[in-house]
Order: C-alpha cells, then sequence, then structure tokens
C-alpha cells in the first residue's frame, strides 16, 4: 500500500463527526429493553447528568415492567397488568423518541465545539524557529499568540521567500542587530561572552548582524564594519582614546572630523558604544 502523500506534507486528518442515525433502531426493533444503555450512551456523549438521571430511570421502569410481568403470568387482567403495559410503552415509544433526540443532539454538539481550524485536510504547521520581530516582550522571543492554539503566527513576506533574497537577508542581518543590543542593555556579561559589537576578536561565533563597539574595535574593523576610509577611523581611534570613548553617535560628529551627519546616518544602526 502506498502511503498517504499529505502525510509527509504535514496534513492531519481530525476526528470524524459521530454516526449517530441509527440509534433510534435500537430501541425500536427491542421494543424499548436497550432503551435504558441507548441514553447512557448518549448521556455520556453530552456529558448530561438529567440524561444519565433519565437512563437510570428507564432501567427501573424495565425492571418494575419485568416485576410486575412475572405477577401476572396467570394472565389475570389487574392493575399490574396495567403496570406493565405502561412501562413497555414508556420505554418502546417514549424511549425511541428520545434516543432519536439525544442522537441529534451528540452530533450537533460535535460541530459546535469543533474550532473552525479543525476541518479535514488542514495543514499541520511545521515545526522549527520562524522569524521573530523585536517586541516588547523581548527580543528574540516569539510574539504573544492570541486564539491560535498551535499555529504560529504568520511571517512577513520577506520570510515567506517572495521578495529578493538580498533584501530578505538585510531584514534578518537587521532583527539580529536588535537582538544583540537587547541582550547588551539587559545581559551584558552574556552579551561579553559572546562578543557583541566585537569582530575583531578570534574564536567569537555570535552573529550580532555587523554591530561595531566604537569604543574597543580597531581602526582596521571599523573600517570594514562601517565602509568608512581610514584617515576616518583612525581620527575616530584617537577621539576615542582622547575622551575615553563615546556615549552617543552624535559625539563622532563633534570630535571626528569629516564625519557629517548624512555620513554618519549610513551606519548609525551598526554603532554600538560600550564604556570603556
Amino acid at each position: 500500500m502506498q502511503p498517504d502523500p499529505r502525510a509527509s506534507a504535514g496534513w492531519q486528518q481530525h476526528p470524524a463527526p459521530p454516526v449517530t442515525g441509527w440509534w433510534f433502531i435500537v430501541p425500536l426493533v427491542t421494543f424499548g429493553l436497550l432503551t435504558a444503555p441507548m441514553v447512557l450512551a448518549g448521556a455520556v456523549k453530552l456529558r448530561s447528568r438529567p440524561h444519565k438521571i433519565l437512563a437510570g430511570g428507564y432501567f427501573a421502569v424495565l425492571m418494575a415492567g419485568c416485576a410486575a410481568s412475572a405477577a401476572t403470568s396467570d394472565g389475570t387482567e389487574s392493575a399490574a397488568a396495567m403496570l406493565v403495559s405502561i412501562s413497555y410503552f414508556v420505554l418502546w415509544i417514549v424511549g425511541t423518541v428520545h434516543v432519536a433526540i439525544l442522537a441529534s443532539q451528540v452530533r450537533a454538539d460535535f460541530f459546535r465545539n469543533r474550532r473552525p481550524s479543525q476541518a479535514w485536510g488542514t495543514a499541520a504547521p511545521h515545526p522549527g524557529v520562524g522569524y521573530h520581530p523585536p517586541s516588547r516582550q523581548g527580543l528574540g522571543h516569539p510574539p504573544a499568540r492570541h486564539g491560535l492554539g498551535h499555529y504560529p503566527a504568520p511571517r512577513p513576506a520577506w520570510a515567506q521567500g517572495r521578495v529578493d533574497p538580498a533584501l530578505a537577508k538585510a531584514q534578518w542581518r537587521l532583527a539580529r542587530r536588535a537582538e544583540a543590543r537587547h541582550l547588551q542593555a539587559t545581559q551584558p556579561s552574556i552579551a561579553a561572552e559572546l562578543m557583541i559589537g566585537r569582530p575583531d576578536l578570534p574564536g567569537r561565533q555570535y552573529d550580532d548582524g555587523g554591530l561595531v563597539d566604537v569604543n574597543h574595535a580597531p581602526a582596521e574593523w571599523l573600517m570594514r564594519m562601517l565602509s568608512i576610509e581610514r584617515p576616518l577611523a583612525e581620527r575616530i581611534v584617537e577621539a576615542r582614546q582622547l575622551h575615553n570613548g563615546f556615549a552617543t553617535p552624535e559625539e563622532l560628529i563633534v570630535y571626528c572630523e569629516g564625519l557629517t551627519p548624512a555620513k554618519l546616518e549610513l551606519f548609525r544602526d551598526r554603532l554600538l558604544f560600550i564604556p570603556r
């Protein structure tokens, strides 16, 4: 037998609706003798205490009818014989109608409680970690999901392969820089261990999206990471030594000759200022 191709594609089949159209036939053809079990089955499906009590009532009526039938075995007409007739009528006719109503309620309850996303043939989400843009809940963590169950939040258009790969990569590096900045601001010890902003240090494995610690990176790495000329990189190194480092990007304009606001905007989002 060939495997179902939908299984490998992430499809999943949810439980089929219950088939209850035949329930009423059971008490009908058994003349009400099996009314109590069918009512009890419906009560369990619906988690209904009143219907469970009625199932017990049907069973009690059956027992009373059997006892009355044994008492009138000589065939004489009496009140016991009338009780037998009433009990079998209740079990047969009333019980059949009751079971038919329960069958329709059980099926309706299935569709009422089923979520819209549980239709047959819906694709199950593939496991894995998707892109999670920065949020106030903490960078690098997935945003809260409201009413989506186990289905992940939709990824942005650029992460779904519908835009230029170069743009997708730039957006990804932007998110990595935001995550790295958050780590530097909230957990500096971990940031130091990950060597955030120090592409010049050997053995670094964490990708911070291209951040550069202006207060510690050598001039060669300032040139490479910020795409600036050597004289400007050397002036940045001289100025940070003279002023014991920088605190804001604007200080670079003040203390580094040749750096204009327009040129600063080209690499502002890649600057990191870790105190010396």
